[in-house]
């Protein structure tokens, strides 16, 4: 049989897959609203606190369940958070060692600071590949990072 009488087949199965995908929810970009919370392995204060994160931590969300959140977060733990202490505020944290923070979203423009893994930023603006990162606390910029040296924007 000729490759070819299979190519309708298979663009009607991507095409099908491709619906069904874009039907599913997506993971919502999120953070943590206050400093030193709890993260529990389940949706109560009874389950166990697996490590405790700062203001700002990002988090994607992947269900709720009552009042509470499960996420995934740049290390790829699943978790739970109190929904109550979750954010829109969108932020990013760094995931490579150190990384150049940019004037412009350009490798050619200069670099402005560097940052190193684990800290994080809120994200004031995308453009392309490029993050805007800016401080947390007065949203002033920072600079332009690469979206793949970054979690959470």
């Amino acid at each position: 049989m000729h490759p070819r009488t299979f190519r309708p087949a298979l663009c009607t199965c991507l095409l099908a897959s491709s619906l069904l995908l874009s039907l599913a929810p997506a993971a919502t970009a999120q953070s943590i609203a206050k400093d030193d919370i709890n993260i529990r392995s389940g949706p109560s204060t009874g389950d166990e606190v697996l490590f405790t994160v700062p203001r700002g931590y990002p988090i994607e969300v992947e269900r709720r369940d009552g009042q509470w959140t499960q996420f995934r977060d740049w290390q790829n733990n699943t978790a739970w958070v109190y929904t109550p202490l979750v954010s829109d505020i969108n932020t990013a944290v760094i995931t490579a060692d150190k990384a150049n923070v940019r004037s412009k979203a350009s490798l050619k423009s200069q670099v402005v600071t560097s940052a190193e893994m684990g800290e994080i930023y809120k994200v004031l603006g995308k453009k392309g590949d490029w993050v805007q990162l800016g401080y947390y606390d007065n949203s002033s910029p920072v600079g332009w990072i690469r979206h793949d040296l970054v979690f959470g924007e």
